[in-house]
């Protein structure tokens, strides 16, 4: 019998070769095919033109030189600008793909890659709710995971997201195995997407404080001063550079949040709605996290699900891409129907896949040209919304049970 040793090597052998020959095929039959991957190709082409040319990632060259390769010519006013709008230590998710120039390469590897940490996210998501599925329920939600319409949409556009939505529910994973230092270096890494980071790292920071977890802020406020500081050594004005771009970025995007869809897009209300709606959702979190803060992980995971559904309410831009962490309010729900006494495996069993066909039939439906519909971005997360407020009490009697 082989060593443990070397069946972990074995093992690590046989998931990268698994893991080359899907890259391979990807890019054989489709990378090397169709155009895609718009959302990964331009911060890798920043990122490669700042790491092998010294070029600057937020200098109007680098972008000129992105719309030429993305358009074929500039972009127009009120056309995506295709600048590099990631701050300077994104770099980190895009460097491993500069050893090639050939994209289709780059895509496919990605595409893998991206897939993989799907699969890994719903794995965390799963440890972290303590849902505990049968083998072939949990075989069945992975597939219609990786079908819905916001996972499929962040793998073929390659969006950095489906990484950020990973070490967002490590991060939770961390605090609730108490690997504080890793959690707080993870809270750190999601600032890659700010607008995802938004609520979650001053909700959870504030929790790791009261609860007296000082590895938790300490670890992130290290980890986040690195990340700021070590790329000014090449760039000393990126965060200035940073800013401007993020600002150009909400005036040619279409789409606010949730909320900003549900008043002003669709009702045609005054931005004074929204800034209501908004800041009682925000004061709504604010009593909510003040009531959690002496609260153990497993009662404190119901305000870091509804911390990650009012993201998509109250953040100025969203996207169907950024739903990757609302697993952790999902797997919630299944545990919960799931209890003993309640066992509803069927119910459990028919959500992901009708999920999957409502998210797509919506797209299919209200798709304008290549442009989603704002309607995309609404179901999910207000329906995951009052699904929580339904899950209280039977979650806090539940992990109050099981503790």
């Amino acid at each position: 019998m082989l060593r443990r040793g070397a069946r972990l090597v074995l093992a690590a052998l046989l998931a990268a070769l698994a893991f080359a020959g899907l890259a391979a095929g990807l890019r054989r039959a489709y990378t090397s095919r169709v155009l895609g991957g718009y959302d990964l190709y331009i911060p890798w082409a920043a990122t490669c033109g700042w790491v092998k040319d010294g070029r600057d990632p937020y200098s109007p060259q680098t972008t000129l030189s992105i719309q030429e390769a993305v358009y074929g010519r500039p972009a127009r006013p009120g056309e995506i600008q295709a600048d590099f709008a990631y701050p300077a230590y994104a770099a980190l998710l895009t460097i491993p793909f500069c050893l090639t120039d050939d994209f289709s390469i780059v895509y496919a590897v990605a595409l893998s890659a991206f897939l993989v940490c799907v699969v890994a996210t719903a794995v965390l998501a799963r440890r972290a709710t303590g849902w505990q599925p049968a083998s072939w329920l949990w075989i069945w939600s992975l597939v219609w995971i990786i079908l819905l319409y916001p996972t499929a949409r962040g793998l073929l556009l390659g969006q950095l997201a489906v990484v950020v939505a990973l070490i967002q529910v490590a991060a939770l994973e961390a605090l609730h195995r108490r690997q504080d230092i890793l959690a707080g270096s993870a809270l750190a890494l999601t600032t890659i997407k700010p607008q995802m980071a938004l609520l979650l790292v001053p909700v959870v920071l504030f929790w790791s404080a009261w609860q007296r977890r000082w590895r938790v802020p300490g670890a992130f406020a290290v980890v986040l001063g690195l990340l700021v500081l070590i790329p000014m050594i090449w760039l000393p004005n990126w965060l200035i550079s940073w800013l401007e771009e993020l600002r150009q970025y909400t005036g040619y995007t279409e789409f606010g949040s949730v909320t900003w869809i549900l008043t002003t897009h669709a009702l045609g209300a005054p931005a004074a709605v929204e800034a209501v709606v908004t800041f009682a959702l925000l004061a709504w979190l604010a009593l909510e996290v003040w009531r959690a803060r002496q609260a153990p992980f497993d009662q404190m995971l119901w305000l870091a699900a509804l911390t990650l559904v009012l993201t998509h309410f109250v953040s100025p831009r969203t996207a169907t891409t950024h739903f990757g962490p609302l697993l952790v309010p999902l797997f919630m729900i299944f545990r919960v129907l799931q209890r003993p006494g309640e066992r509803r495996t069927a119910l459990v069993a028919a959500l992901l896949p009708a999920a999957a066909v409502l998210s797509w039939a919506l797209f299919l439906t209200t798709v304008a040209g290549i442009q989603e519909s704002a309607w995309n971005y609404v179901p999910i997360p207000l329906a995951l919304l009052l699904a929580l407020l339904w899950l209280r009490r039977p979650w806090m009697r539940l992990v109050k049970e099981a503790s």
